[in-house]
């Protein structure tokens, strides 16, 4: 079901669930305007370091979410590749032993 709902995000069709909108139109209004003004550095962080606190409601923390992975990778901004080269260069440098990742920095 997963892959079959983020497959469709792109697209805009609405994964077949009652009540569940897409990523897209759960991003806030800053978002949606595109604020300049957020430190990609610190939007990464905070997408990273976002737990959802149990007694949360899962759509709310889902647009949460949404809205700080679209403050970090900025669609407005960055096209796809783009996107793709930062989220692969992340997973690369995770992968990484630490004493070469700071080689990389």
């Amino acid at each position: 079901m997963a892959a079959n709902c983020t497959s469709s995000w792109s697209l805009g069709e609405s994964c077949n669930r009652p009540g569940l909108e897409l990523p897209r139109s759960m991003a806030s209004s800053e978002t949606q305007l595109g604020n300049h003004d957020v430190d990609p550095e610190i939007s990464h962080v905070n997408f990273r370091m976002f737990s959802c606190p149990k007694e949360s409601d899962p759509i709310q923390a889902l647009r949460k979410l949404t809205e700080l992975c679209h403050l970090w990778l900025r669609p407005d901004l960055h096209t796809k590749e783009q996107i793709l080269d930062m989220l692969v260069m992340e997973q690369f440098m995770i992968s990484m032993p630490q004493e070469l990742q700071v080689l990389v920095m």
